[in-house]
C-alpha cells in the first residue's frame, strides 16, 4: 500500500518511535531492576503512582460543582451524570445526549487519570484541564452556561460562598471555579491494578495468559503509541495507517476528522490523540464515535487498521486478558 502526506510522515515518526522505545528501555531495565527483564524489553511502561498530591480543599469543592445540575443552563444536567465510576469515569452510550436533548457528536471519554495526560481530548487538542473545563461549562454539548449567570448562581448558595472564601479569600471568580474542578479532575488516579502490582514485583498478580497478552502487545508493536504511565494519550496519530477505518465504516461525520476541527489544516484530517488504555474494560463503546461494542472488536480494528495485521482469535483473547488486568482502584475501592 503506498502512503502519501501526512500518513507517511507520521508512519516513519512511530517507526522510530518503537526503535527509541527499544533503547530508552533497556535503560529502564538498569535504573529499575525490580522489574523482571521481559517486561521492560520493548516497553515504556510505568505504574500509575499510588498517591498524587492535590490541595483536598480544592477538589473538595471542586467534587460538589461536578456533581451538581445547577451548574448547568437550566439546571438539566450534572458532570458526573456522563462520568460514572462504575464506569470506568464514562456513560457507557455510544453517543450520550447533551444538555439540548441531541446527542454528541463524540463519545464521552474517561476522566480518570486526566491530570496525567499532556493532551486532552479525542484529538489532542486541550493541554490545560482548566482551559478544557471551561470549554465544557460553556459548550452547547457540555454545561451551556455563561460565567455571569452561573457566578450569580453559586453567589445565590451560601455554602458555596463560605468554600470559595475560605479557600481564596475574595469573591467568587471563574478562573477559581476552573480550577477547583480541574484539581478535583486531577485528584481521579486509579491506581494499583493487578498488572502495576506486577511491574512492582508481584509475579502471581497477573495470570501466564496475561503476560502472554502482554507480550503480543509488545511484540505486535502496540506499547510503540500505548505506552507510558496511562499506556497512551502522550503522543497523537492517524485513525488508519492501513486503510481509511472512517470511510469504510459508512457515515463519516465532521468527528471523524478529528485534529483538523481544530486547526483546518488538511495534514490534521483523521488525526487522532493515542487513547490511555488504563481501565479500558469498563469503558466500552470504544473509539471517538463508540463505534466499536467490544474490546476484542477493538483489539482486530487497530490491528487491521493500525498494524495491516490480521491478530489470529487467539493471540486477540491473550492481548484482551492482559488489557483487562489493567483496571485500577479508585480511593482504595477496587473498580
Amino acid at each position: 500500500m503506498a502512503f502519501h502526506g501526512s500518513k507517511f510522515r507520521l508512519l516513519c515518526r512511530l517507526l522510530i518511535l518503537m526503535l527509541l522505545s527499544a533503547s530508552c528501555c533497556a535503560k529502564a531495565a538498569e535504573t529499575a531492576p525490580q522489574f523482571k527483564d521481559f517486561q521492560s524489553e520493548t516497553s515504556l511502561v510505568v505504574p500509575i503512582p499510588q498517591t498524587i498530591e492535590t490541595d483536598q480543599a480544592k477538589a473538595r469543592l471542586g467534587k460538589l460543582l461536578f456533581e451538581d445540575k445547577s451548574i448547568s443552563k437550566g439546571g438539566k444536567k450534572a458532570c458526573v451524570e456522563c462520568h460514572l465510576s462504575d464506569k470506568g469515569g464514562t456513560d457507557n452510550e455510544r453517543l450520550s445526549m447533551a444538555i439540548s436533548d441531541q446527542p454528541r457528536s463524540t463519545n464521552t471519554p474517561t476522566i480518570f487519570n486526566v491530570g496525567l495526560l499532556p493532551m486532552l481530548g479525542w484529538a489532542g487538542a486541550g493541554t490545560n484541564l482548566e482551559d478544557v473545563t471551561e470549554a465544557i461549562i460553556k459548550s452547547k454539548h457540555g454545561l451551556a452556561s455563561e460565567w455571569p449567570e452561573l457566578i450569580e448562581k453559586l453567589n445565590a448558595y451560601p455554602s458555596y460562598k463560605t468554600q470559595f472564601n475560605a479557600i481564596y479569600q475574595m469573591p467568587i471568580k471563574p478562573a477559581q471555579v476552573k480550577e477547583v474542578i480541574a484539581e478535583y479532575l486531577r485528584s481521579l488516579i486509579t491506581p494499583n491494578s493487578r498488572f502495576d502490582q506486577f511491574l512492582r514485583g508481584n509475579d502471581q498478580a497477573i495470570s501466564l495468559d496475561e503476560r502472554r497478552g502482554f507480550e503480543l502487545f509488545k511484540s505486535y508493536g502496540c506499547s510503540s503509541c500505548h505506552q507510558g504511565v496511562n499506556l497512551g494519550g502522550n503522543m497523537r496519530s492517524p485513525f488508519g495507517l492501513f486503510g481509511n477505518y472512517m470511510q469504510d465504516k459508512g457515515k463519516e461525520t465532521k468527528a471523524d476528522l478529528g485534529l483538523f476541527n481544530k486547526t483546518k489544516r488538511p495534514d490534521d484530517q483523521y488525526i487522532f490523540r493515542v487513547p490511555g488504555l488504563r481501565d479500558i474494560a469498563l469503558t466500552a463503546p470504544y473509539f471517538h464515535d463508540g463505534s466499536v461494542a467490544t474490546l476484542k472488536e477493538a483489539i482486530d480494528v487497530m490491528g487491521r487498521y493500525m498494524l495491516g495485521r490480521e491478530i489470529p482469535e487467539k493471540e486477540t483473547a491473550l492481548i484482551e486478558k492482559f488489557l483487562r488486568s489493567l483496571t485500577g482502584e479508585l480511593n482504595g475501592e477496587p473498580l
